[in-house]
């Protein structure tokens, strides 16, 4: 069953052995984009630039009763689908290090086979169960992937000044089919996502990796969590802006993207 994942909860972070490089070390020049202080800009992906409803159980489920199976226990079912997918967690982050959607999506559909199994539907039936759930993921009109309102004037105006981006995000292969399927691809040089590099934010090693590919240190990240953006961000020596699009604006912190161009 074809699926999405930031990160798997209470785990320890990817990545957790990787020595923190010097964030300076590499990279001294500052390029200026237009009169612009930054060499580059950095984005999160989900909850800054994405609306994210993920619920990989409750896809599970939606997804076999729309093949048509009965499911006379729907909550339990759900439940056996977390515990599941919980137990696999470590083959998938290993699985994701081969940046290959074919075989990530092998995994879920072997998940889902033993789902069913183990809730007592055929196995069969999980062709058209990951048909439906990869439409109710990634088809249009979907509710589980979908751009904030601010999202595409925000990238546009930064796109208009030649000031090459990042995409950097906790999350597994699918954000560069998620990406195109938003839209999103032509504004980023760089899409990375965690799964792929073994390490996650705000794991300094991530900004390494993101830093090393953009080739500036002059780099400013946005995003929505304290810690893994804002934090990291600053730990590792680049600026970060705080998005809470629930709070008043306040001095490194931000309530709507179409304020990040003020900020340059």
């Amino acid at each position: 069953m074809t699926g999405f994942s930031l990160h798997n909860p209470g785990s320890e972070p990817l990545g957790a052995g990787i020595e923190r490089a010097g964030s300076k070390a590499r990279f001294n020049r500052s390029v200026s984009y237009g009169g612009m202080k930054y060499g580059a800009v950095s984005f999160d992906a989900a909850g800054t630039l994405i609306d994210v409803a993920w619920d990989p159980a409750a896809i599970a489920v939606e997804s076999a009763l729309l093949a048509g199976l009965d499911l006379p226990d729907r909550q339990g079912a759900g439940e056996t689908y977390g515990r599941m997918l919980h137990s696999r967690w470590g083959t998938f982050q290993e699985l994701n290090r081969q940046r290959s959607p074919e075989i990530c999506d092998g995994f879920w559909r072997e998940l889902g086979v033993d789902w069913l199994a183990r809730i007592g539907q055929p196995a069969e039936a999980i062709g058209t169960v990951s048909a439906i759930a990869d439409r109710l993921i990634f088809g249009p009109g979907s509710k589980v992937f979908r751009l904030f309102p601010d999202t595409l004037g925000c990238l546009a105006e930064i796109k208009s000044h030649s000031v090459p981006m990042i995409l950097l995000s906790n999350w597994d292969v699918s954000l560069h089919r998620v990406c195109g399927m938003l839209g999103l691809t032509p504004f980023f040089d760089h899409v990375i996502a965690s799964l792929e590099e073994g390490v996650e934010k705000p794991h300094p090693g991530l900004f390494q990796i993101a830093q090393e590919r953009v080739g500036t240190s002059t780099v400013l990240h946005i995003g929505d969590d304290p810690l893994a953006d804002v934090h990291g961000a600053r730990s590792f020596g680049w600026d970060a802006l705080l998005l809470d699009r629930w709070s008043p604006s306040a001095p490194g912190q931000i309530q709507s993207l179409g304020e990040v161009a003020s900020h340059l």
